[in-house]
C-alpha cells in the first residue's frame, strides 16, 4: 500500500522541447532546470528534445511524443516569424493531440536571455493561438503549482480527497457560532 501511495504522489510528466538554435537550446535547458528544481518532489520529468532542423527527420516518433506531451516547450529568437517547415510540422503533427490537456511555452529570446514580454508579437501571437486551439494553458514562465485539471485515475480522486490542504484546515479549526448563538 505504501508503493501504491508513493507512486501517487509522483506523478510523471511529459516534456517535449522543440528549439530553433544553440542559444534557444541553452535558454530551454536554463527553464527545464527550474521547472524540474520546483517541482521535484513531487513531480517527475521525462524530457525529449528536438531542434526545429531535425523535425522532419524524426517526425513520425517525436510526432507521437508531442502528441502526448503534458509540456510542450517552443524555443526561439523572439524576432522574425516561425520557420514554415516547423509550423507545417506543429500543424500535422499536433493534430492528433485530441483533448490531453497540458502547456504550451513559449521562451522567446533576445541575445540578453528570455523576455516574459516578447518581442516579437508573430511568435508569441502563433503560440498563443496554438496553445488556445490545442486546449492547452500558454506560459511565458514557470507557474507556482503543477497541476492536472482532470484527474488522472480514480485514484487520483482519492488521494485528492485524503488531502487537507491549508485552507481547508483553516476552515475546519475556525470557532464559529452559527447565527443566532452569539453572546
Amino acid at each position: 500500500m505504501k508503493t501504491e501511495k508513493l507512486h501517487a504522489k509522483i506523478q510523471g510528466w511529459a516534456a517535449v522541447v522543440l528549439y530553433e538554435d544553440t542559444v534557444s537550446r541553452e535558454a530551454a535547458v536554463r527553464f527545464c532546470d527550474r521547472l524540474v528544481e520546483r517541482f521535484w518532489p513531487s513531480r517527475e520529468f521525462e524530457i525529449h528534445w528536438a531542434s526545429f532542423s531535425t523535425l522532419n527527420e524524426q517526425s513520425a516518433a517525436f510526432a507521437d511524443k508531442a502528441a502526448r506531451a503534458d509540456v510542450l516547450i517552443f524555443a526561439t529568437p523572439a524576432g522574425g516569424t516561425m520557420p514554415e517547415e516547423t509550423v507545417a510540422w506543429i500543424e500535422n503533427s499536433l493534430a492528433t493531440r485530441g483533448d490531453h490537456e497540458g502547456a504550451l511555452v513559449g521562451l522567446l529570446h533576445d541575445f540578453q536571455g528570455i523576455h516574459t514580454e516578447p518581442a516579437s508579437w508573430q511568435k508569441h501571437a502563433y503560440l498563443r493561438n496554438l496553445a488556445h486551439r490545442l486546449s492547452m494553458d500558454y506560459w511565458t514562465d514557470i507557474p507556482q503549482h503543477l497541476s492536472r485539471t482532470i484527474p488522472d485515475s480514480l485514484d487520483s480522486y482519492s488521494d485528492r480527497a485524503d488531502r487537507v490542504t491549508h485552507v481547508l484546515d483553516e476552515i475546519l479549526h475556525q470557532n464559529v457560532l452559527p447565527p443566532g448563538l452569539h453572546n
